[in-house]
């Protein structure tokens, strides 16, 4: 330290400026480039790796891939004073993980020979920056997909109509074996739509209030037969009653089907899975991989594995739809695109973890909601017409083939139907004097009504109105859009027996 020998008053005043800073490690260093003296939070930020200690290289403190960059902004610093230079770089500690980065900045001293060097902690910056341009991306891909699902179900359900009414007319044996299997293709593709409107968080949910560890422990006997005796699941949760969550019942089963079976998948010799849920209060935004949380009380569902991890370059897309690492096994790349989904329409997140070899972590983060009071027991139902008498039907829809396919099946069932393309059009026939006492309609229609304003309309001035809202995807008409009205929700696509049905229950 022969460079600031007798200058013991500046020394003093150095250390005292770099033990005040606390969140960004500093060091002075040589004319070669060598460190005098760092403050503790540059200690604290090396961590297990090469620590800061007087006389070595600056650039040692970093990883092989990064250090040839540290060490140029150094020279150019011990150089002259040009603008100061800034760059990304990775510490040498094992420990870190993955996607951790600091900024590195250099500058000369003032007065004498030597150097500043600068280093910050920027993972948590860059994961926000990353979590957003993720979200922002994945929200377009969404868009895209609840589009897609929505003219491909009003596809479906044209196919599959036509085919049933077929399969009415009693064809020969062959036809109506071929017809069947129209219908059972038709019903595969729907199912894979469903998936496609879990990840565009735009399909029809049912949320109640549930406590969220007892509805883990009830899975618990599907799963342990699905896993078989090679893979061992273990519970870690909470006392009862437990915190309590707002979710659909039958999608968190599906949420924990899908992640059940990838932890299986990815110990194809056996191993462990552990199923957690906690209460987490977060007094700040957490940024973990996979997504910002923000701060308030959550309920958190661990699902975690011992198998061979994800790759690193793979991670970033594991949740995107038809991404996946086992196509040759069977994989379809849609399991954690609908786990997404599904947490994001009821208002969750997912992070995960993972390391190759060590196996991965999902925690899905639930909002934490307190149970709700006790609702007093509702009048009895006022009493309506037979279920199979014979009904006015207003059918709006703006797909001439689904209309015409519906309009037959309801009349051959003895209903009179009056037909309309668009909300427009239907209340034109209302004002001409067709008073209906049901409406079937379509919820996503071109205008400026859709379908769940045009039956708030009939409803206001026909309160006795029987409504039945169809789509193959209606983003205000699902969930809180359909809270607090008797309406009936079918989703395309839909056999015609199912909308007679659906019909026949809203008038029972």
């Amino acid at each position: 330290m022969s460079e600031l020998r007798g200058r013991e008053p500046d020394e003093t005043a150095f250390r005292k400026l770099f033990e005040a800073e606390d969140t960004v490690g500093l060091a002075v260093l040589d004319p070669q480039g060598r460190i005098l003296f760092a403050n503790a939070a540059l200690g604290r930020l090396c961590g297990d790796g090469p620590g800061p200690k007087p006389g070595i290289a600056a650039a040692a403190l970093f990883t092989l891939e990064t250090a040839t960059a540290v060490a140029d902004i150094v020279r150019a610093a011990l150089a002259g004073p040009p603008a100061p230079a800034v760059v990304l770089a990775r510490l040498a500690d094992a420990a870190l993980p993955a996607d951790a980065q600091v900024e590195v900045a250099c500058r000369p001293l003032r007065g004498e020979a030597g150097a500043l060097l600068r280093v910050a902690d920027v993972t948590a910056r860059q994961r926000m920056q990353a979590q957003m341009e993720e979200g922002a991306r994945l929200q377009s891909v969404g868009r895209l997909a609840g589009g897609v699902a929505h003219d491909f179900n009003n596809l479906l359900a044209a196919i599959s109509g036509a085919a049933e009414a077929a399969l009415s007319r009693e064809p020969d044996a062959p036809t109506a074996e071929d017809l069947r299997q129209i219908l059972d293709s038709a019903s595969r593709g729907a199912r894979l739509v469903r998936q496609l409107l879990a990840f565009a968080s735009r399909q029809a949910l049912a949320p109640r209030v549930l406590p969220l560890a007892a509805t883990v422990e009830a899975m618990a006997p599907l799963l342990h037969r699905l896993l078989g005796g090679r893979h061992l699941l273990t519970l870690d949760l909470p006392a009862r009653p437990g915190p309590q969550v707002r979710v659909d019942a039958s999608q968190l089963d599906q949420v924990l089907l899908n992640l059940t079976v990838n932890a299986r998948d990815a110990m194809p010799g056996g191993g462990g899975i552990r199923l957690g849920v906690e209460a987490v209060t977060l007094a700040e935004e957490r940024v973990e991989p996979g997504a910002v949380v923000p701060p308030g009380d959550w309920v958190v569902l661990t699902v975690a594995d011992q198998g061979r991890g994800i790759a690193p370059a793979d991670l970033p897309r594991i949740f995107e739809p038809f991404f996946t690492t086992r196509r040759t096994e069977g994989g379809t790349g849609l399991g954690l695109s609908t786990v997404l989904g599904i947490l994001r329409q009821s208002g969750g997140h997912v992070t995960v973890a993972s390391r190759l070899g060590e196996g991965t972590a999902f925690r899905l983060w639930f909002p934490a909601v307190v149970a709700p009071a006790a609702v007093p027991a509702s009048s009895p139902p006022v009493a309506r017409r037979a279920p199979d008498a014979p009904r006015r039907v207003l059918l709006v829809d703006d797909e001439p083939p689904l209309r015409r396919l519906a309009a037959h099946a309801l009349k051959a069932a003895g209903h009179e139907v009056c037909e309309a393309e668009d909300a427009e059009v239907a209340l034109e026939a209302v004002a001409d004097g067709f008073v209906p006492e049901v409406l079937v309609t379509d919820v996503t229609m071109p205008g400026e009504m859709d379908g769940l304003a045009l039956a708030d309309a009939l409803h206001a001035r026909l309160p006795d109105l029987l409504v039945v809202l169809v789509s193959g995807y209606a983003e205000r008409a699902v969930g809180e859009g359909l809270a607090g009205r008797d309406y009936v929700f079918l989703e395309k696509p839909f056999r015609m027996k199912s909308l007679l049905a659906a019909i026949a229950g809203a008038g029972s």
